[in-house]
């Protein structure tokens, strides 16, 4: 079975992210309470953001021989827990929610010693059934990625932390290729609830974006998407670009690569292919790289999943990679004669998150338009 295996510049992402979700959710802890062992260097890492004292609890689920036991227990707890927790908000850290037993039989604990308040963190959250059961009173759960159900390996469980670390960067098994495959997973599931009302309203919401963007006034050519079912309504934006006079062109699928052919008569009504998509004949006129160098454009970047820093993943197939790279270079080769281009992420707000796991490839847009 595949494990995962995080380093510690994961970790610390994962953590960076954390803190800024607690500070914009507006939780400011009084205290810092570590679940050891494993939540002892997440908690210190927090630390670094929130500048709060830590109190470490010991929790054991496991026996001798690293078997789940009946019910979790105490192996060590806060002296004079009273006194320290009683009235004091409390953030409850952790490395991960896996059967949730262990952060329940924790949090009942805390509890009982009568805080103001009681928000828990998790670096990952397994998708699974959960044996325990997140009691009511906590206010906050903010969980830094939600992951399959195999095995983790931490940095700090590794008796050899460099054959760690070419373990978690090998192809196919490292952290980042992982947390795609769990990020995807977890917002194909998001987008499958959001309904034809909801739709149209963020679809019109990102249009009335997209056209107030200092590109849009300057673009001659906008290169949007015709969507699939569980993506964002592309049809306001390109009416908008239409009626502002401006060439629009959709992707299709050629092998391994995508070309954007221009919209023409009858667009709407185009046969659609294997994901529904509806798909540019084979006689449209096609605009090259080159020619996009040499025309102000803006594209319009679907994605599953985006974030602030220009990050973005895909469905996992690297087509815009791949187009993006292609103009990129036909940019280079025009020099000072290339024209504006823009890649700008375009899609729902949902679909924002604190980072995106990057590769070596994956090319990141220089913006991002959400409905």
């Amino acid at each position: 079975m595949d494990k995962y295996r995080f380093t510690y510049q994961d970790i610390h992402r994962t953590v960076r992210g954390l803190a800024g979700r607690i500070a914009a959710a507006g939780y400011e802890p009084d205290v810092i309470v570590a679940i050891g062992s494993g939540g002892f260097i997440p908690a210190r890492m927090l630390r670094t953001y929130l500048d709060r004292p830590i109190l470490a609890v010991g929790v054991a689920y496991y026996d001798e021989h690293n078997k789940p036991t009946d019910n979790p227990r105490k192996v060590q707890w806060i002296e004079e827990a009273e006194r320290a927790l009683a009235g004091k908000r409390i953030l409850l850290v952790d490395e991960v929610d896996d059967s949730r037993a262990t952060l329940e039989y924790c949090v009942r604990e805390l509890l009982s010693h009568g805080p103001a308040s009681l928000a828990v963190v998790v670096l990952h959250n397994k998708l699974k059934e959960k044996r325990g059961a997140m009691p009511q009173e906590v206010c906050l759960y903010f969980a830094g990625l939600d992951i399959e159900d195999r095995w983790v390996c931490y940095p700090w469980d590794a008796l050899d932390i460099d054959d760690h670390d070419r373990m978690a960067t090998g192809a196919g098994v490292g952290a980042t290729a992982a947390a795609k495959k769990a990020m995807r997973a977890a917002m194909k599931a998001t987008l499958a609830e959001v309904g034809p009302g909801e739709r149209g309203e963020r679809s019109q919401r990102a249009a009335s974006r997209a056209t107030a963007l200092p590109a849009w006034k300057d673009a001659g050519l906008v290169l949007a998407f015709l969507p699939m079912r569980s993506e964002i309504d592309t049809d306001p934006v390109i009416r908008a670009a239409l009626a502002a006079g401006k060439v629009v062109a959709v992707p299709r699928i050629e092998g391994d690569d995508i070309v954007f052919a221009c919209l023409s008569d009858g667009w709407e009504s185009w046969p659609t292919d294997a994901w529904g998509i509806p798909e540019p004949p084979r006689d449209a006129a096609v605009v090259a790289p080159a020619a996009m160098a040499a025309v102000a454009a803006l594209a319009l970047v679907p994605g599953l999943v985006f974030d602030g820093r220009g990050g973005r993943l895909g469905r996992g197939r690297g087509y815009y990679d791949r187009f993006l790279a292609s103009v990129d270079a036909a940019r280079r080769e025009a020099g000072p004669a290339a024209a504006p281009f823009s890649a700008t992420g375009y899609g729902y707000a949902i679909q924002r998150v604190d980072e995106v796991p990057m590769g070596d490839a994956d090319r990141r847009l220089d913006g991002l338009v959400l409905g």
